[in-house]
């Protein structure tokens, strides 16, 4: 073919890759690499075709034929990149982002691709920084935005992760990842209204989105209707579908039916077949099938799937960080210090804490007190806990929490206590009382202490083999690394069990201790006493609990709508052959 007509072939791809019909690209490319088999640039625009029509395998061999004939090309192995992305080929993904990156480092878009493989081999610290140093490049880059608050919320940091996700929709509003990926991140934060309403606004543009589809049954199911998540998933189901959230959801909805095996086959063949799966996606499922095998009696299948899935949690646990914490914590409120330490000067006693290991119960006591009309749970507050984290810097101390603590004012006492109390305002202006069961506040009752001394404490307990085994049968998110070994969960247990005697020693707030157990099997007489240590009148919802309509953000969302069950107590013994790592654990020390 003459010159004349190679140049008006070159010109023709390019204006159709332009005005982005690409199947007339792929096509003036074909026609244009089979004249020109030396061409860079055409190898590398078939690639880009090929890509955006979904025929990856002829965009991979593309692109690397621009990089056989041009090696230092960025942009091609930044296609290459991309194009191995969707294909699951994380490793190799990684290489190709690397080697754009080598010959051009300012491409934002590699970046991204970098952070969004090793997000999908679970590796969340690279990931992060790759996001950020595609944020350097471009500040608008909304994908890199949103993988940011991703990567925060599945290391348990969902609210500075909602704060990143907003600003992706502020970036590109509308945008449906960002809408998922926030309620996503909202619904474990209690707010369920808002989730939901993301959610519809992602199935109003595209109404057959999975994970909107999935999550929207998940939000059904923790709101109680199961009938409607049921709905929602049974034909895609019934259809084969194999995405990942829709089996999860599914899982889900059997778990708590009767007939829990009838997921197992499901997502056991998920697990073995393709395409590839994330670490995160693969850590779900076996949780996931641990859980269904649990609830069909077939234990050993259900503790392999549970020590899988721990096993891909991939982080390590600092017992000797935790060790200096709860030492720093009992220096700083010593039995000599306490009655010294300032106190602010509120005297509101609407907030009660529930406190305790996680899985230890503090689910259904909030429910039975929730029930009670003059009473508002507020679930997993994390106010307390950022109260701390921020003091130093609040207050402009030259130490953080606890050691500044000695030195606070009642004055400056008084402005974090109403911080707090605006944020409950906010919740429930009304309730007599408030009930925040963020378990993990046994670590801050000393600060609790300061803030309210009119505050009431309800301490849940429950046998330690099965908070621990419980402990290891959730996937909890980065926040809980502890949970993810048995010996880590042993030796994080006696810690808490030597933090909560040292506060039974000095503190003076009131503290009632329930035993999981004996709410268990005698309910009326330990729920009327948690009624009345709370200061309120007897109501007979609060024996109905499980009545109550209200949403449940926790891992205990569908026991606390049944009533009372024994099969949580001595759990354990199903599992004794496992536990020695944790036996030895709990008696050590």
């Amino acid at each position: 073919m003459p010159g004349e007509d190679v140049q008006q072939l070159s010109d023709r791809a390019m204006a159709a890759s332009q005005r982005g019909d690409w199947p007339a690209t792929a096509e003036h490319c074909s026609r244009l690499v089979h004249l020109l088999p030396r061409a860079a640039d055409a190898w590398f625009m078939l690639g880009r075709a090929c890509a955006e029509l979904d025929r990856l395998d002829e965009a991979s061999a593309a692109y690397r034929e621009a990089l056989h004939i041009k090696p230092e090309f960025a942009e091609a192995a930044h296609g290459l990149g991309y194009v191995l992305l969707r294909q699951g080929e994380w490793t190799g993904a990684i290489d190709f982002f690397r080697q754009a990156l080598r010959f051009n480092p300012r491409i934002a878009q590699a970046h991204w691709g970098l952070g969004n493989a090793q997000q999908m081999l679970g590796d969340l610290q690279q990931a992060l920084e790759h996001y950020q140093q595609a944020l350097q490049i471009n500040p608008r880059h909304a994908a890199a935005r949103l993988g940011i608050g991703v990567v925060l919320s599945l290391a348990g940091k969902q609210p500075q992760a909602v704060s990143h996700i907003r600003e992706a929709l502020q970036l590109k509003p509308g945008y449906i990842d960002a809408c998922i990926a926030l309620a996503a991140t909202l619904m474990p934060l209690g707010e369920p209204d808002e989730a939901e309403k993301l959610v519809e606004t992602a199935l109003e543009q595209d109404p057959v989105n999975i994970e909107a589809i999935s999550l929207a049954a998940t939000i059904d199911q923790h709101k109680g209707k199961l009938d409607k998540a049921r709905e929602r998933l049974a034909t895609l189901v019934d259809a084969g579908n194999s995405e990942v959230n829709i089996l999860l959801a599914w899982a889900a909805l059997c778990s708590s039916s009767d007939d829990p095996g009838a997921a197992i086959p499901l997502l056991e063949r998920r697990l073995d077949s393709e395409p590839p799966l994330s670490v995160t996606a693969r850590r779900n499922l076996h949780f996931n099938l641990g859980n269904l095998y649990d609830k069909n009696r077939e234990y050993g299948k259900a503790f392999g799937h549970y020590r899988k899935g721990n096993d891909l949690k991939n982080a390590d646990y600092d017992a000797g960080a935790r060790e200096a914490n709860v030492q720093a914590t009992i220096a700083v409120y010593s039995h000599e210090r306490m009655n010294t330490l300032p106190r602010s000067g509120t005297r509101s006693g609407r907030p009660v804490f529930v406190v305790g290991m996680p899985r230890s119960g503090t689910s259904l006591i909030e429910q039975i007190l929730a029930s009670h009309p003059a009473v508002f749970g507020a679930g997993e507050l994390i106010h307390v806990i950022q109260i701390a984290g921020s003091v130093q810097a609040t207050l402009k101390k030259p130490q953080a929490y606890p050691h500044c603590m000695p030195g606070l004012t009642p004055a400056e006492l008084d402005v974090l206590a109403q911080s707090y109390l605006d944020q409950i305002d906010a919740l429930s202006p009304d309730a007599a009382r408030v009930v925040d069961k963020m378990p993990g506040n046994f670590m801050y009752l000393g600060l609790i202490e300061q803030l309210f001394p009119a505050a009431r404490i309800i301490h849940s307990m429950r046998d330690p083999l099965d908070t621990c085994l419980s402990c290891y049968f959730q996937d909890f998110s980065r926040s809980h690394p502890y949970s993810y070994d048995l010996r880590d969960l042993g030796t994080f247990y006696r810690s808490y069990e030597r933090v909560m005697q040292h506060w039974r020693d000095v503190l003076s707030l009131p503290m009632l201790e329930v035993q999981y157990e004996e709410l268990i099997s005698d309910r009326e007489r330990v729920s009327r006493q948690m009624i009345d240590f709370c200061g309120l009148d007897w109501d007979d919802r609060c024996h109905d609990f499980h009545k109550t309509q209200r949403y449940v953000a926790t891992a205990s969302y569908d026991q606390v709508r049944r009533p009372l069950y024994t099969s949580s107590v001595s759990r354990w013994k199903n599992y004794a052959e496992f536990l020695a790592p944790l036996h030895e654990a709990l008696k050590s020390g």
